[in-house]
């Protein structure tokens, strides 16, 4: 299978590695010459690049894909994992196969953004891997390869990730298989339960009410923990990141929704509408730590 590969993050970088390992090397390697480079020069770029120059892979870096246009006809198809530009037809078009796009969501419930922040948000207990070929829509094509993954109770959207990234070699091997074999390999998704695709997390998705249950809670901070935008609530008029917790589910000291019941330097109490939630990661509002029951009291409460 000749195939190029689009790559951005951390979980691309590791699927590459594992695939290099596994002998399916790509031909082409392509990423971005300027997004996020600053804040990604160490932790992305120089390794993928290294991994590249180590492995024999020609490396491409480039801020308009179409510019590449004539390096894509010939191959075979296209794998498109992290890649953050939007992916055309007069490209897309261009290998036999077309191109073929990691997702870490259920397709199509969680097209879009942040598909494993709000898999944990909406209480699953699996997430889904989904291999689905590029078309002009967004996370619409038609389904290769889909592979379940476990969200366990300890789980945060960081292990979730890391999860996924070992997963995505293997389910690669599986779609390049697919692809050799042909025939009917597509299933094709039903976008009329998801007409739209998810937007980036909203301040409203962020925000923790606490009349809500331990469990609904809990998800939310567990699903965005740095360096996601992180769950928030806030306390006379100041905001603060809930980052880290466990749930509580005893009923046994009386307090109202929001109510802290316990503050000291490690963590707080707060009462919800079954329980309780210790939350042991508290950031203000400059993403600063500082010591709990210095600016939490007992019987403070949370609006």
């Amino acid at each position: 299978m000749k195939y190029f590969y689009l790559s951005y993050g951390e979980m691309s970088l590791k699927c590459l590695s594992e695939l290099i390992e596994m002998n399916l090397k790509p031909a082409l390697v392509v990423t971005h010459k300027s997004y996020e480079f600053e804040n990604q020069k160490d932790k992305f770029y120089k390794k993928i690049e290294d991994a590249c120059k180590t492995a024999g892979i020609e490396f491409v870096q480039t801020d308009k894909i179409s510019e590449l246009k004539d390096r894509f006809t010939g191959m075979d198809t296209g794998v498109s994992a992290g890649f953050m530009e939007i992916i055309k037809e007069d490209v897309y078009s261009l290998p036999k196969y077309g191109i073929i796009n990691m997702h870490c969501g259920k397709l199509p419930e969680y097209r879009g953004r942040a598909p494993i922040s709000r898999a944990m948000m909406d209480g699953q207990d699996t997430m889904y891997i989904t291999v689905h070929k590029v078309d002009s829509g967004v996370d619409s094509g038609d389904i290769l390869v889909e592979k379940p993954v476990i969200i366990d109770d300890e789980d945060d959207v960081n292990s979730l990730y890391y999860k996924c990234s070992f997963n995505c070699a293997n389910i690669l091997k599986e779609a390049f298989e697919k692809l050799d074999k042909g025939g009917d390999i597509y299933t094709k998704q039903d976008l009329s339960k998801k007409p739209k695709a998810n937007l980036s997390i909203t301040d409203e998705e962020r925000s923790i009410d606490w009349n809500k249950s331990v469990k609904i809670i809990y998800d939310k901070i567990r699903a965005l923990n740095l360096p996601y935008p992180g769950a928030f609530t806030e306390m006379k008029g100041k905001r603060y990141y809930m980052l880290r917790a466990k749930p509580f589910y005893t009923i046994d000291k009386p307090a109202g929704n929001g109510e802290i019941t316990e503050a000291n330097i490690d963590f707080i109490l707060v009462k919800c509408s079954d329980g309780y939630v210790m939350v042991y990661d508290i950031r203000d509002v400059n993403m600063e730590s500082f010591i709990y029951n210095e600016v939490f009291k007992k019987g403070d409460r949370f609006s």
